[in-house]
């Protein structure tokens, strides 16, 4: 009987070296100037993920989702996170940081003739974070957004499906916020958030979209839409039945009826 293991074949293996290859985080190019926030908290998230020391590791290590896993399993974490996990979370989250809008946290970038912010489907976030957009590398980046929304340093968002002239579909990439307090909170940065954010609020000015201002306004609106909705279907609703109209001289008309038949 032949116990040894069973051979694995080169293409196999090749398969699995290219899935489990290193990734390393990486700065945006360019010389544009950015808030200084976003440095030291990616220099706090590179000595705790990628060096393992500080408080950001031992916070994260243990309470921090298994990606890929069910989500029965994937919140019962029996072991620490591993060294390729945390290069994955480590790349992604610097990639997102520096994204981000510091006084929102949206995730996006001007367009050059003004309008809504352009949007990062998630090919463009596997690119920016590790590279290149094949099959490993839009896994990998699936896994490293479900572990920041896990860690609450994202807010979950769901896809957008936008109506085309033709009567199709056309799937969109979800609106993505970058929780800059409780990165910035666990990391110790809080400080410089606050005065990153106050320094563009006098330089932009106050007119800036907040969480939750839009999270009141469509509050706002669902209200009216419900409001409107039940108006509506009261002016559809019947009349509610009761007793039947009194008719005038009603009763002495009955009395005249009988009248007659005891006469008869």
């Amino acid at each position: 009987m032949d116990t040894s293991l069973p051979r694995v074949s080169a293409q196999a293996s090749v398969v699995a070296a290219r899935d489990r290859k290193c990734v390393r985080w990486r700065l945006p190019s360019g010389g544009k100037r950015r808030p200084g926030v976003l440095d030291a908290t990616r220099a706090e998230l590179v000595r705790g993920l990628e060096q393992r020391q500080g408080s950001v590791w031992h916070r994260i290590s243990r309470a921090v989702i298994v990606a890929g896993y069910p989500i029965e399993r994937a919140l019962n974490r029996v072991r620490a996170l591993r060294a390729d996990g945390a290069e994955s979370l480590l790349a992604m989250t610097v990639a997102l940081l520096y994204l981000a809008d510091v006084r929102t946290g949206f995730i996006g970038k001007p367009r050059p003739e003004r309008g809504p912010w352009q949007r990062y489907a998630l090919p463009d976030l596997a690119q920016l974070a590790y590279g290149a957009q094949g099959e490993a590398e839009l896994r990998r980046a699936r896994r490293s957004l479900d572990m920041l929304v896990s860690l609450g340093w994202i807010f979950p968002t769901k896809q957008v499906r936008r109506h085309q002239e033709d009567g199709s579909f056309r799937s969109e990439p979800a609106v993505r916020r970058l929780n800059l307090a409780r990165l910035c909170q666990m990391t110790g940065t809080s400080w410089l958030l606050s005065r990153d954010r106050q320094h563009a609020d006098r330089i932009r000015g106050p007119g800036t979209a907040s969480i939750e201002g839009s999270r009141q306004r469509r509050q706002e609106r669902q209200q009216a839409a419900h409001g409107l909705g039940w108006a509506e279907d009261k002016r559809r609703r019947p009349a509610a039945t009761g007793d039947p109209p009194s008719v005038p001289g009603g009763p002495q008309a009955i009395a005249n009826i009988l009248d007659l038949l005891g006469k008869g």
